[in-house]
């Protein structure tokens, strides 16, 4: 009798110990039914190009048209099932740009130093030394076999102001003398032409043919022949290059980009990786608010093409702004360019002269800092931005700019302006949050 309430006693302890095990496990499975989120980072592969389709497939890249935004939400609900509410992904994927600025590279004839004496040009031509009063005569005796509708493309230095450019000028020739047809001002890059000799020295069917083919690729040649055509090459040289290709039965012209990293040279594309970041929030995953992105050379250009008051010469710089699209940056400096005089003596930007001389240095670098922050980012914010909406998936959408001075000192700054869109529309407005700052 005493074995069998003993029993009955532990078998009541098991019981009433086997309650709280239970009670732990369901709240472990409550905890689980909550949302997981996480903060990940994630490169778009092929396959997440491919499943979007489309352009984007084929270039395994985004473009303007087939922006990241409408297309990367899916691609993250497909890839990360497990992620919920309060999630982040920083994503990063190729973007096709629609022409890079080495694609307006000038190619032809680069006049020497020896040019420019044979014509008595003291090293570059201006105002005084005007190229049309030379090139015509240089041509003449340069090519004296030249045939009724030849044409050439003569690239040059030009001087004006102290600021040295290199244009390129069209000449055709109709049977007696060379006829000036066009001029590319300020060219962004010069690009080197291969000749006959330049594909003899490489050999085999390359030299045989003078081109590239599959069975001769230019990704493979062009590289090994840019190290022995340019031996003193530094880190970060550039070179364009047009050559010809055989492919699917016709022979063309193609132009490509290289750059130098101090060993070897890599052939570079229209495609550049760029990074957004995207949230898990009540509609699914939306881009994230907060755009950040560091100025390009065409972004200066375009505050530059757009100045109230442009250079005189130069398309690539403007008073008003400061932008300078050559050297990628707002150029600061006073004197040396900001309030500059034109040859009556006036200032070329009177109401910045006017600060300078009533109020002094501070407050004309305060003016220069307000139109670049309070103007002229938010016209590049609309320019380049055109569809921003206030609000995707419920969240304000912020951009983050990061910008470039030149200082008076020869110093570089490195700066942000951070704004937030206000209102959709053809232009949509931006408000400014803060800046000008340090960059993060």
């Amino acid at each position: 009798m005493k074995k069998i309430i003993f029993f009955t006693f532990i078998a009541g302890l098991i019981f009433m110990g086997g309650c709280d095990p239970n009670k732990d496990l369901y709240n472990d499975l409550d905890e689980l039914q909550q949302p997981y989120n996480k903060q990940i980072e994630y490169t778009l592969v092929a396959a997440d190009y491919n499943s979007i389709g489309g352009e984007v497939s084929e270039h395994q890249a985004f473009t303007e048209e087939e922006p990241p935004m409408e297309h990367i939400p899916e691609v993250l609900s497909s890839r990360f099932l497990a992620l919920n509410l309060s999630s982040s992904a920083m994503v990063n994927f190729n973007f096709l740009l629609d022409e890079p600025l080495w694609e307006q590279a000038g190619f032809g004839y680069v006049l020497t130093s020896e040019d420019y004496d044979d014509m008595g040009v003291p090293g570059a031509f201006s105002p005084n030394h005007p190229p049309e009063n030379n090139l015509p005569g240089f041509l003449l005796k340069e090519f004296p076999n030249a045939e009724e509708g030849d044409q050439k493309e003569i690239i040059y230095n030009f001087i004006e102001g102290g600021i040295e450019i290199q244009n390129l000028d069209t000449y055709e020739f109709d049977g007696s003398q060379w006829i000036w047809i066009e001029t590319l001002e300020d060219l962004p890059f010069i690009g080197y032409e291969m000749t006959a000799e330049d594909y003899e020295a490489i050999g085999g069917g390359v030299a045989q043919y003078h081109n590239f083919s599959d069975n001769y690729p230019a990704d493979v040649y062009v590289p090994v022949w840019l190290k022995n055509k340019f031996p003193f090459a530094v880190d970060g040289d550039e070179q364009v290059v047009k050559y010809r290709v055989f492919s699917g039965g016709s022979t063309f012209d193609e132009i490509a980009h290289y750059v130098f990293d101090g060993l070897q040279w890599h052939r570079t594309s229209n495609i550049e990786v760029r990074s957004e970041q995207y949230v898990f929030g009540s509609e699914g995953w939306a881009f994230d608010p907060t755009t950040r992105f560091i100025m390009s050379q065409s972004d200066y250009l375009y505050l530059a093409e757009i100045d109230p008051i442009p250079h005189a010469v130069f398309d690539d710089f403007g008073y008003y702004y400061g932008a300078s699209a050559h050297f990628s940056n707002f150029d600061m400096r006073l004197e040396a360019r900001r309030v500059e005089k034109d040859d009556d003596g006036n200032y070329i930007d009177p109401e910045l002269g006017e600060i300078f001389e009533n109020e002094g240095r501070e407050a004309t670098v305060e003016e220069m800092f307000r139109r670049i922050v309070e103007e002229g980012l938010i016209k590049l914010l609309q320019h380049k931005y055109p569809d921003a909406v206030p609000e995707q998936g419920g969240i304000d959408v912020h951009y983050i700019v990061g910008f470039e001075t030149f200082n008076d000192n020869y110093s570089r700054s490195y700066l942000e302006a951070e704004y937030r869109c206000t209102a959709a529309g053809d232009p949509p407005q931006f408000e400014l949050i803060e800046g000008p700052r340090d960059r993060e």
